[in-house]
């Protein structure tokens, strides 16, 4: 059942000194994808909620009983970047989040408004005089209810806000919204392989 991803890919010769010398490599330009036709099928396939930690591979051994076909899993999820688009461990999230928002501190300050729906509510951020771009730092009203956390003042532009998001839980949620994903019944991945093969020798 099992295929290698490149190893069925078309090769070309690519020069990488103007023609002095040739070397045959893999064609990775050459791209495979499922018709939408196929996609919205929902007959070929079944759902699942991809567990902590769990990798691509994991998910192709628990459903094929091989971790070679990730990039199979990867594909029918229309996942081009798995370190992007694939639910990370909470501390590979946080290290990320980190990276992303360039210090520890800047992971849990607030990043938006919501209101009681938890839509996004357009807001502008009262900034302290030495806030920068890279470190924007916001104004903090001192809650008089004890029971309640400090918030940031901001103007608001349309509905009420109900609560605020920090950038953690930002990512956070995003995370969480990679982790229903589609996989394609084991019953008919050996038609799909040949059809990928058929399709990459054209």
């Amino acid at each position: 059942m099992a295929t290698n991803l490149f190893g069925d890919y078309p090769k070309i010769s690519y020069t990488l000194d103007d023609g002095d010398s040739e070397q045959v490599v893999v064609d990775i330009f050459k791209r495979v994808v499922l018709s939408k036709e196929f996609q919205e099928n929902i007959s070929y396939f079944e759902t699942y909620e991809v567990l902590q930690g769990e990798t691509p591979e994991d998910v192709s051994y628990r459903f094929y009983g091989t971790p070679s076909l990730h990039w199979l899993i990867l594909m029918v999820n229309n996942v081009i970047d798995p370190r992007f688009n694939w639910p990370l461990s909470e501390d590979a999230l946080y290290k990320n989040t980190v990276a992303k928002y360039s210090s520890d501190t800047a992971v849990f300050a607030i990043n938006r408004a919501l209101n009681e729906n938890d839509n996004q509510v357009e807001t502008f951020f009262i900034l302290t005089e030495d806030s920068t771009h890279k470190n924007p730092k916001r104004l903090i009203i001192n809650s008089s209810d004890s029971n309640q956390v400090d918030t940031f003042l901001a103007y608001k532009t349309s509905e009420e806000i109900n609560r605020f998001e920090s950038n953690y839980e930002v990512e956070q949620n995003k995370n969480e919204s990679y982790r229903n994903i589609k996989i394609l019944k084991a019953d008919i991945v050996d038609d799909i392989l040949t059809n990928y093969k058929n399709v990459l020798a054209q």
